[in-house]
């Protein structure tokens, strides 16, 4: 906060703050143009972070008491009034191009400015020597807590129709170095193939799965401040990614991912993980992701961060009134410990392969671990696998199956599906039902070729081509109690 008052109050020398003024200062405005509601709202706006923050600035500076209102309106030469101009007021001179000039026509025309705002209370007219002191201070302290608590601007509240819907994914960027082969090596041997490097990660690859979809998707996640970083942050913008709440660190290098693909679409992979970077809980309780949570339609989650990060993102859902959507995929294999199993009741829809339901309780078999979670309040699980998927949940088990007419079930696959579910959830407004899983499961046949996973996301054009293939090929049958 204090670093952001103290770009404001630089700015405010000379003509104030506009994106002229932005992109030509001197002053190192990085403070202001990375906060997460500047980025948030260029995003949205398609703008230049300099275009945005100073729309930014003023609609929250909007929102503060009639006084500390006016201090930052005028000395930042913000506009305020010019929408509706009070009579025998000279606007021009109020934010005028002299710093000092706009001052002493905010304490001349002290109570005039307040009667125009309709305040209950006027205090008494500064000099400008006094107006320079604490007032300022405080009305500057005020402005930039705003700014860095992660107010979200100038958005319609979940479920409102016409808008379109806000999915917050929890989990990893990283660089796949992805080595194309035909098959797997066996031990001793060695192949020809072909290798890249891509932008990837499991929430990497759902963000930008729902971006395809049409969904305002938006990524919590820690990279490195380096190269590999930075091409993360420009591939997801180019995806129509929100990143501003991306976290970017010089404390660690961005994780890398080494991926072995073979051209059936098979996978297996090597994590880096000596300093790999990770989700902390003060980023996740910071109230910018707060926020962020509370105001999407869902939250997807995986199992990519730490299982303690992960508990807290849940249980942060969990004492929401009312929750988004919660859709958790078991990705990578992961044992839940105990404090997160009374924040299981949050979980809407959770997402696995038989492997990564079995690893939730070890010694167990996949059904029995589904039953475990269905006993702890999980509302669905959904197993995938390479004929399609079986969702279970207390009331019903519902078979879907799609067509093998490609290598369905490889990397990507849970990819496209929990991004194809949340999409169905935050659309339709209601908890799935069985057409929903038809158009879901078929997400995973309508991937397209592509030598990496977050290229080969499906469109709704492409899964709604695969879903009627899908419509004659399920079994319902109804949980025996």
């Amino acid at each position: 906060m204090v670093a952001v008052r103290g770009v404001l109050t630089r700015l405010r020398k000379r003509s104030g703050l506009s994106p002229d003024r932005l992109h030509s200062t001197e002053i190192d405005t990085t403070p202001l143009l990375q906060l997460a509601v500047v980025r948030r709202y260029a995003h949205l706006r398609a703008l230049t972070p300099q275009a945005a923050a100073p729309l930014v600035v003023g609609q929250l500076a909007r929102r503060l008491p009639p006084t500390q209102r006016l201090i930052v309106d005028a000395e930042l030469s913000l506009g305020l009034l010019r929408d509706t101009p009070p009579a025998g007021l000279d606007l021009d001179r109020l934010y005028g191009p002299d710093l000092g000039e706009r001052r002493a026509y905010l304490a001349t025309h002290w109570r005039t400015l307040h009667d125009a705002l309709g305040a209950d209370q006027v205090p008494a007219a500064p000099k400008v020597r006094t107006l320079r002191d604490t007032p300022e201070t405080q009305a500057f302290t005020a402005l930039a807590r705003l700014l860095t608590t992660g107010s979200e601007l100038d958005l319609t509240h979940p479920g409102d129709p016409g808008r379109c819907p806000t999915v917050t994914v929890v989990g990893d960027a990283v660089v796949d170095q992805i080595s194309v082969v035909e098959t797997f090596p066996e031990p001793g041997t060695s192949h020809w193939g072909d290798f890249v490097r891509h932008p990837g990660g499991k929430g990497l690859n759902r963000a930008v799965a729902l971006a395809r979809l049409g969904i305002d998707a938006r990524l919590v996640a820690t990279i490195g401040d380096d190269g590999d970083g930075h091409w993360i942050v420009d591939y997801l913008r180019a995806q129509r990614v929100d990143t501003s709440l991306v976290t970017v660190t010089d404390t660690a290098r961005t994780p890398v991912t080494t991926v072995i693909l073979t051209l059936a679409g098979e996978s297996a992979a090597i994590a880096f993980k000596q300093d790999r970077l990770r989700l902390t809980e003060r980023d996740i309780d910071s109230a910018v992701v707060r926020a962020a949570l509370a105001a999407s339609d869902a939250v997807l989650v995986t199992f990519e961060q730490p299982i303690d990060i992960v508990a807290r993102v849940l249980a942060m859902v969990h004492a929401m009134a009312p929750r988004p959507w919660l859709i958790v995929s078991a990705s990578p294999p992961t044992v839940l410990p105990r404090h997160l199993y009374p924040h299981l009741a949050a979980v809407d829809y959770l997402v696995g392969t038989a492997k990564e339901l079995t690893a939730t309780w070890p010694g167990s078999t996949a059904e029995e671990s589904t039953n475990r979670l269905l006993q702890w309040g999980v509302h669905a699980v959904c197993l995938i696998d390479s004929h399609g998927c079986t969702i279970r949940s207390r009331t019903a088990h519902t078979r879907v199956r799609h067509v093998n007419d490609t290598a369905d079930f490889a990397a990507g696959a849970s990819s496209a599906f929990s991004s194809a579910l949340a999409y169905r959830l935050t659309t339709t407004r209601r908890p799935a039902q069985d057409a929903d899983f038809e158009w879901v499961t078929a997400a995973i046949s309508a991937r397209t070729p592509a030598s990496n996973i977050p290229e080969s996301m499906p469109s709704i054009q492409g899964i709604d081509a695969r879903a009627p293939l899908t419509t004659a090929n399920r079994d319902h049958t109804p949980i025996a109690k």
